[in-house]
């Protein structure tokens, strides 16, 4: 079974260090709603079992309920879900329920509202907080991502658990990527999952799916949370990912250079180029090869 990450627009409000440090580039051209009503039936034809819907920001997309809309008519079993900075999540929870959003991960790198400022661009961390725990009554799964920042965050560990633990939202602590577009910053920032494991003194709980990318552990106390650890311990060989930018580029792996164009496939050929895709997925991760330079904002996260 795939796994799909559709990035929905490479806009976002927000200037997190290490995706967008600098001014965001002019947007790319994006699909529309029939666009992937027309590509949806294909990718769904690989026997996706997920599908999530990146940026960017995916919420700065009014439209984005009916894309949801159109990926839940053409995979109707699949598990439909977000990550988003939260702050439109609110306004448009009910409306993406209601077009069969299933799930919902919020990226918040701190609990603190002077940090959230200085590291995510951010202003209204309340509100964020509060409509992730609207989300949690009403959809099937939320979690929170936290991306571990040496000297800017990574004295919140317990924080977070405990904020975990109050109200029922896992946390998944994030090794920060090198993409080239923020290296120095990466380099001086980067905490690996090894080191967050054992600040917690946790034990491992395994991963829940072999392809999932985090692992799970468990504090003494009880409290479940995920480590994603893709830099310092790459799984490219369990990676079941395929990812759609928003301008209809299908590639198989986060770190491949080369792409192929969906937006300019006709309709009738689509099952053979996604096929194609898949029957050449191969990992690009720098471990193993040059690094191509992207944003995250860029190719989905």
């Amino acid at each position: 079974m795939w796994t799909l990450r559709v990035s929905v627009t490479d806009q976002c409000s927000y200037r997190c260090r290490y995706c967008q440090p600098a001014r965001a580039q002019a947007a790319r051209a994006r699909l529309s709603t029939r666009d992937y009503a027309t590509m949806a039936p294909a990718l769904a034809r690989l026997g996706v079992s997920k599908v999530r819907f990146t940026g960017g920001e995916p919420l700065q997309r009014p439209d984005l309920p009916g894309i949801v809309r159109e990926f839940r008519a053409a995979m109707p079993s699949a598990m439909l879900a977000v990550t988003t900075n939260g702050l439109l999540l609110g306004a448009c929870l009910a409306e993406l329920h209601g077009a069969g959003l299933s799930s919902a991960t919020v990226h918040v790198d701190t609990l603190c509202p002077e940090r959230y400022r200085d590291l995510m661009g951010g202003r209204r961390l309340d509100a964020v907080l509060g409509a992730t725990l609207a989300a949690r009554s009403v959809l099937d799964e939320v979690k929170l991502n936290v991306v571990v920042q040496r000297g800017r965050n990574d004295d919140e560990l317990f924080d977070f658990l405990a904020f975990s633990e109050e109200h029922r939202v896992e946390v998944r602590f994030i090794e920060l990527m090198d993409t080239g577009i923020a290296a120095a910053y990466a380099h001086d920032a980067f905490v690996s999952g090894a080191e967050i494991v054992e600040r917690l003194g946790a034990t491992p709980l395994g991963r829940p799916d072999p392809c999932a990318p985090a692992e799970r552990w468990s504090t003494c106390g009880g409290v479940a949370f995920g480590v994603i650890a893709s830099a310092s311990a790459p799984f490219c060989d369990r990676c079941n990912r395929l990812r759609l930018s928003c301008d209809g580029t299908l590639r198989g792996c986060l770190y491949e250079p080369g792409t192929v164009s969906l937006a300019d496939t006709e309709a009738g050929e689509l099952d053979a180029v996604v096929t194609h895709v898949v029957n050449h997925k191969k990992s690009h991760h720098p471990s193993r090869r040059s690094l191509h330079v992207f944003s995250m904002a860029e190719s989905g996260g």
